[in-house]
């Protein structure tokens, strides 16, 4: 290991300690050997700066990708969340986008947060409004596509998603309270009665967009997205409705989806 790829060792292993640690006082020691007094500033003190700043920065991108999660929690929780998170995953990737990728499993496991389980239910729901906001982009297929198909090859028909599509579900009322938070109006009571499955994509305005599903949309989208045909889903569509409707069911939501851009390819099996 070259000598500059040893200092810049330290000075991380430096930053990721604790402050009140034993190891932060040995590795601070160890790195004022090399940095320098400047303009009256300490060396001790120029590391202790930047070790601030660091995990400041580190608190901000907290802040920017989960600011409904933020108002949930105030001010108090939050900054136990973003120090404890920070603690337990540090940054290891050149970017900050994939910092907060492990919050959700974080508060998930965390043994005070996970008393909550909205609180982990948020983070994810804003992390997938971040990949759909984020996602490449692609053309859009239009329902015209779906009626140039010859009608004997409608059954074996499967469709192919914008890169933005997401689908996320939850057992808590976690969308519910991000709607009200996003309006400044009060949460309600954390409700964990009922399975709730929603649809999230990037508009064709770039704005992103979601809207809850039912059991039969649910089972309808994942189906598609697995890669099954027209005629498979049709089928699926029985448990929920009887022969003369399923297929109206199916080509009713298909027609929403291509309005709403959801769809850039159709294909035959």
């Amino acid at each position: 290991m070259s000598r500059l790829a040893e200092i810049q060792q330290q000075f991380m292993q430096y930053l990721l300690s604790e402050e009140t640690s034993d190891n932060h006082s040995q590795r601070q020691a160890a790195m004022q050997h090399n940095v320098s007094d400047q303009a009256g500033i300490s060396a001790d003190i120029r590391l202790a700066i930047y070790a601030n700043a660091y995990r400041i920065r580190l608190k901000e991108t907290i802040e920017t990708d989960h600011q409904i999660l933020g108002l949930y929690l105030g001010d108090d929780l939050f900054d136990k969340m973003a120090a404890d998170y920070t603690r337990a995953h540090p940054s290891s990737n050149k970017s900050l986008r994939q910092f907060c990728d492990a919050l959700p499993e974080f508060l998930q496991q965390d043994d005070f947060f996970k008393q909550h389980p909205i609180i982990a239910d948020l983070a994810r729901f804003e992390r997938r409004l971040l990949n759909a906001f984020d996602a490449a982009d692609s053309s859009r297929a239009s329902f015209n596509d779906l009626q140039a198909v010859p009608p004997e090859q409608w059954p074996s028909c499967c469709l192919r998603f914008h890169p933005s599509v997401q689908v996320f579900t939850c057992h808590s009322n976690a969308v519910e309270a991000w709607q009200a938070l996003k309006v400044d109006t009060a949460p309600p009571e954390p409700d964990y009665l009922s399975p709730r499955a929603w649809l999230l994509w990037r508009g064709q305005s770039r704005l992103t967009e979601f809207a809850s599903l039912s059991a039969a949309q649910h089972a309808l989208l994942l189906g598609f997205i697995q890669g099954n045909d027209f005629a498979s889903q049709c089928e699926q569509m029985l448990e929920w409705h009887d022969e003369q409707h399923a297929p109206m069911m199916v080509l009713q939501t298909l027609q929403a989806w291509f309005q709403q851009g959801l769809i850039r390819a159709v294909v035959s099996k």
